[in-house]
């Protein structure tokens, strides 16, 4: 099974338009199916589960899928320089050591809730908010399909997640692959837009949902996503986080 994840990885790496063709499907196929499957167990499980943002627009799927099908084609984009840097003997992965998964992937899920976390802070500075980030907060009630709604220049800033980790460390091949699988899930919970309680405390961990379905209404604050701690150190949670007095 590894030997022959690796012979397909040199495959995928061996020239900058499979890695990009290589990004372009991959992504694809995580978003549509990820939103499709979020999409139906949200609908087979209601009324127990609560819509907490009720504002939905004209044609909205449509639009977020026009929009994230932007953003995957900057992800395939970026996969060429993400090539480059292997072929430079820059960048390496490891295929040797699966145990070491054991701590790579929580320390790949914690860099992506801090590198989230910085560049949302970024793109709700003024010119950002008003020429990049608005493509994403037109979506006032988020949904599966919104998860890659995105400008281009937002969509090559989170898209930007890997590299620095890939700088600074030799990844294990599996670690390395949860990295957009964890990612696509925090994003797909954390848009979702539905909850099962609605009495639990809104700064508890579970709450995430809640809470990002918050900063789209009010298009500021809690700027983290799935962790609610970096918000509070940096005191940028939304300060009106009732349950019921603030859902629309």
């Amino acid at each position: 099974m590894t030997a022959l994840l690796e012979e397909s990885f040199q495959f995928v790496l061996s020239a900058w338009y499979w890695t990009s063709l290589f990004f372009f499907l991959f992504f694809s196929l995580l978003y549509f199916v990820g939103a499709a499957i979020t999409d139906y167990l949200v609908r087979i499980q209601e009324p127990d589960l609560k819509k907490i943002v009720n504002a939905p627009k004209q044609a909205q799927r449509a639009q977020e899928i026009k929009n994230s099908l932007v953003s995957i084609f900057v992800f395939s984009i970026q996969a060429i320089l993400f090539q480059q840097l292997f072929a430079m003997g820059i960048f390496h992965v490891e295929f040797d050591n699966p145990l070491r998964c054991l701590w790579e992937i929580p320390l790949l899920f914690l860099w992506n809730e801090i590198h989230f976390y910085i560049m949302h802070w970024l793109l709700h500075r003024r010119w950002m908010i008003r020429h990049v980030h608005k493509v994403h907060h037109w979506s006032v009630e988020p949904t599966a399909y919104s998860i890659y709604s995105f400008h281009w220049l937002e969509a090559f800033m989170l898209g930007s997640v890997i590299f620095f980790p890939l700088l600074v460390h030799d990844f294990q091949i599996y670690s390395l692959l949860s990295l957009p699988l964890m990612s696509l899930i925090v994003n797909l919970l954390g848009h979702c837009n539905h909850e099962l309680s609605e009495e639990t405390d809104p700064r508890s961990f579970s709450k995430y949902t809640f809470r990002h379905s918050m900063h789209h209404k009010y298009g500021k604050g809690n700027f983290g996503f799935m962790l609610p701690w970096i918000d509070r150190l940096f005191g940028t949670q939304l300060p009106k986080i009732n349950n019921n007095e603030e859902r629309i």
